[in-house]
């Protein structure tokens, strides 16, 4: 009986483990879209609403979900604040502190990073041009996103099926 349970427990707790890195895969790609929609939307705040981009962040905010509206929320109160720090630092600094639980890669977060530089400092214009830019490669990811989640997705389910199965077998 104690064998069976224990049997039962490696089998659900791995295929948990391969069901987990599956779901990862989907919310990855589900970041990267919430992500190019807000900054779709930042894009016509600074192009068409000509707003400062604390007032346009502050908007952003009221409207995308969460980490999101904690960093667009943070940022915009930082920029009022200012407190002798640059729109990249402040950009920076929230990036770090809201969205490290994000599932995207280091590269996405690092192309991120790079556009809170070319924020705040340079005209209108330049700001849309670097938005334009960062969206495209956004554009992109998303579907190299989904790519690997199509070959990825079962392969991970599986595996986890599968690896259990293997130690059940080398235990008992």
């Amino acid at each position: 009986m104690l064998k069976i349970f224990g049997i039962l427990c490696i089998l659900s707790g791995s295929t948990g483990i391969g069901l987990t890195c599956a779901r990862e895969l989907e919310m990855r790609i589900t970041e990267l879209q919430e992500l190019q929609q807000a900054l779709l939307q930042l894009r016509g705040e600074i192009r068409y609403m000509h707003q400062p981009l604390a007032e346009a962040f502050l908007h952003l905010a009221g409207n995308a979900p969460n980490p999101f509206r904690e960093f667009f929320l943070h940022t915009a109160r930082d920029l009022q604040r200012r407190n002798g720090q640059t729109a990249e630092e402040i950009w920076g600094r929230n990036l770090k502190n809201d969205m490290a639980e994000l599932h995207i890669s280091r590269k996405e977060i690092g192309d991120l990073k790079k556009l809170g530089s070319m924020l705040g400092y340079l005209d209108v214009e330049m700001q849309v041009s670097a938005l334009d830019y960062y969206l495209e490669q956004l554009r992109l990811s998303v579907g190299q996103a989904r790519e690997a989640a199509g070959s990825r997705r079962r392969l991970y389910q599986y595996m986890g099926i599968l690896g259990g199965a293997a130690l059940v077998i080398l235990i008992f």
